[in-house]
């Protein structure tokens, strides 16, 4: 092994993942499974925060009540990966004025990361060893209930789509029948087309050097589009056939797998956001959203050069009085 080859075993890569969406729809179950099926054994509980594990009492009790993330450190096809995973609280769907805080706060957050980032870049003197902390990608979870996107969905994307990769689940889809669901993925994306939200696309490059698998793999991913989701019950499923401990849900009628990619799409989503597209996630997270919110944040600043003295002071004190 070449010393070059050994550098690039022993590095490490940087992911970042946000969840969000409203209340109840299986983000944090999500989180959980996630992170125990990339480490493809039962977590040690002190690895993880207290919150991943925590199970709602009451319907009162549901959800997530503040911003978090941990980070663990994982292996994917033989590389290292540096994996932090953001949780943030259920938005509300009875309190629009709340509901616009909740966004914000979640934008807030990715743009904290832009700026650690902007700040790095000014200093004299860079540290080699920065941790890329900005959001490669957001998963966010649609109610199955709903007949497409909601009002409050499409304001939502709206803003959200503007800082991050975003991909659309649909949570809980064992509440659904098959065709229900293909009904619901695609009202879904319809009303992404209809609305011009620009969701992360899964499009191949019109080049005739690209591999016909390649072209194959990227329409089966753009059928599947918005993924569907479902979370593991927290009791102990035994598959019938198999005998075997599976992570899904008990019905009369028979068990889930949430593995099984004929129940739901997690672990297709899964292998996205590890190991097809992860690399893809960074470079559009840096060389887009990211140059896009530098200009925005330099052009700011030298427009707040050119403003006076006197004209500064009638600004804040205008504001003052709001």
């Amino acid at each position: 092994m070449n010393p070059r080859s050994r550098r690039r075993k022993h590095t490490i890569s940087q992911l970042n993942l946000m969840v969000v969406g409203f209340k109840a729809l299986g983000k944090t179950s999500f989180i959980r499974m996630l992170a125990d099926t990339l480490h493809n054994r039962q977590h040690d509980k002190d690895e993880l925060p207290p919150a991943v594990f925590e199970v709602c009492q009451s319907p009162e009790d549901v959800g997530t009540k503040e911003l978090y993330s941990f980070t663990t450190e994982v292996e994917e096809e033989g590389e290292k990966i540096s994996l932090t995973l953001v949780d943030t609280p259920g938005f509300v769907k009875d309190n629009e004025l709340r509901l616009d805080v909740q966004v914000t706060e979640v934008l807030r957050y990715i743009e904290a990361q832009f700026d650690q980032t902007l700040a790095e870049e000014t200093k004299v003197k860079r540290n080699p060893r920065a941790v890329d902390s900005q959001i490669h990608a957001c998963v966010y979870f649609i109610d199955n209930a709903n007949n497409g996107l909601s009002d409050k969905d499409i304001r939502i994307l709206k803003r959200i789509t503007a800082r991050v990769n975003v991909l659309p689940v649909v949570a809980k889809a064992d509440l659904l029948t098959t065709t229900q669901l293909a009904k619901l993925k695609q009202a879904i994306t319809n009303d992404l087309k209809t609305h011009q939200i620009p969701v992360f696309a899964f499009t191949a490059e019109d080049d005739e050097d690209v591999e016909s698998e390649i072209v194959e793999d990227i329409e089966k991913l753009q059928k599947l589009l918005p993924f569907s989701v479902i979370a593991p019950e927290d009791a102990e499923i035994t598959d019938p056939s198999t005998g075997q401990i599976i992570r899904g849900r008990q019905y009369a009628w028979g068990v889930i797998d949430c593995l099984n990619s004929k129940h739901c799409d997690f672990v297709v989503l899964k292998n996205v956001l590890m190991n097809t597209h992860r690399r893809l996630f960074k470079a559009m997270t840096l060389e887009v959203f990211y140059e896009q919110y530098r200009t925005e944040r330099l052009l700011a600043r030298k427009a707040s050069r050119m403003i006076s003295k006197e004209q500064k002071k009638k600004l804040l004190d205008d504001l003052s009085e709001i």
